[in-house]
């Protein structure tokens, strides 16, 4: 197998494309201000290389491969532009949380797709698109849909490298692929450079809202799909599933070794990463007294989703209303599925759960607490508390991090 360089010709290429990119920036400035000022704030980088086949993107960066960019008509590169803008204001990159990759690539995809279409963009014949029902929903949500349903066979229109992705690929540390054996060849291109940075989505948080501004000054108001976004950024806001996320990876502790992938899930089509000699020690307690029946389902989905990506855990489901109904043990031998018996409804009183949890020879590394906030103030406890209130819930926890799951 042959590793090389760019050859002069495609270097050519990429100045050719490098033209275009700014013009079609230009454009976008004008057409989608939105769209065109936070591309101001991004690198855009033509890349021959054979880890990039069409476009990607790390939120700082556009990376595209200028032979498709250059294939496609003035209006599909343009379409292309927003494409990789809206993964970054997305974040999707942060989202997968243990999804099949894949099938959560597509299901980004058509979430973005399905609303540049609205706009008006002009689409290439192999931009993916949500099936008929799917329009409008999240990335999140178009997923779980598409696990229902045969395999289509799309394909993302392009790269989706995420944080935490192995360094791998290059010359320097892949010279047993470059040593002349084999037939083919693989383009490295030295102008490829995926980094997301530390704080990825801080960085694209300071984007949206400074393209945010400039927006506002050209046109005087943003339109509206954009501006829920926005207020969200500015206010701090992060989706609930990112909170969850976050809260989880923090509580699980900063040090982290990978294995390789999972056996348990490769079956499955799950390549998960698993960890070495450590196991997370969760508790889901859930609030019983009737009025979180409707927006459970759709949380402890994205916990199961969440706990499985670790490899090692232990969880357990505590069921509560005035006193305490139920006790369940998951891991990742007995894996939790996000399906939880519903027993109770009566009165809400917090203090059970803490009280049972004191009399464990071991304390949890989390608790999430999902409830709709009308209780009992119990006693802080030595280990972190999430408190995830739904929907029409009332926020009133004076300790632990405390979000509404269902905020918009």
């Amino acid at each position: 197998m042959e590793c090389r360089s760019p050859n002069p010709q495609e270097e050519k290429l990429k100045i050719k494309a490098s033209e275009s990119l700014e013009a079609d920036r230009v454009r976008l400035l004008i057409d989608q201000p939105f769209v065109g000022a936070f591309l101001i704030r991004q690198n855009l980088i033509p890349v021959v290389d054979s880890r990039c086949e069409t476009a990607a993107t790390d939120g700082q960066n556009i990376f595209v491969n200028p032979v498709f960019y250059l294939g496609l008509s003035p209006a599909e590169r343009r379409f292309l532009l927003a494409h990789e803008v809206w993964h970054s204001v997305y974040l999707h990159f942060l989202r997968r949380n243990g999804r099949d990759r894949e099938l959560f690539n597509i299901a980004t995809d058509m979430e973005i797709n399905f609303m540049l279409k609205h706009e008006r963009f002009k689409l290439p014949d192999s931009a993916l698109l949500p099936p008929a029902g799917l329009e409008g929903l999240n990335a999140e949500e178009i997923y779980e849909e598409l696990l229902k349903l045969p395999a289509s066979g799309g394909r993302p229109l392009d790269s989706h490298p995420e944080p935490g992705d192995p360094k791998e690929g290059t010359p320097e540390n892949n010279d047993s692929d470059c040593d002349g054996n084999g037939s083919g060849e693989i383009i490295f291109d030295p102008d490829y450079k995926v980094d997301f940075g530390s704080h990825p989505e801080e960085q694209v948080r300071e984007k949206v809202i400074e393209a945010a501004v400039q927006c506002e000054k050209m046109r005087g108001t943003l339109p509206g799909n954009i501006a829920q976004i926005v207020e969200n950024f500015r206010s701090g806001k992060l989706h609930w599933k990112e909170i969850l996320a976050q809260f989880v990876t923090s509580c699980f502790g900063g040090s982290r070794r990978w294995l390789p992938p999972n056996r348990r899930y490769i079956s499955g089509g799950l390549y998960l990463q698993s960890r070495r000699d450590m196991q997370l020690k969760a508790v889901l307690a859930v609030d019983t007294s009737g009025s979180t029946g409707n927006d459970l389902p759709v949380f402890a989905g994205e916990l199961s989703n969440l706990l499985n990506s670790f490899g090692q855990y232990e969880l357990k489901v505590i069921c509560c209303d005035s006193d305490i109904q139920s006790v369940q043990t998951f891991s990742d031998v007995s894996p939790f599925d996000g399906k939880i018996n519903f027993p109770g409804g009566g009165g809400t009183s917090f203090s059970p759960v803490f009280e049972y949890l004191e009399k464990e020879a071991e304390a949890p590394n989390l608790l999430i607490y999902f409830t709709d906030g009308y209780g009992d103030t119990p006693k802080k406890p030595p280990y972190p508390v999430l408190w995830g209130i739904t929907r029409n819930g009332k926020n009133f926890i004076p300790w632990g991090m405390e979000t509404n799951f269902f905020s918009e």
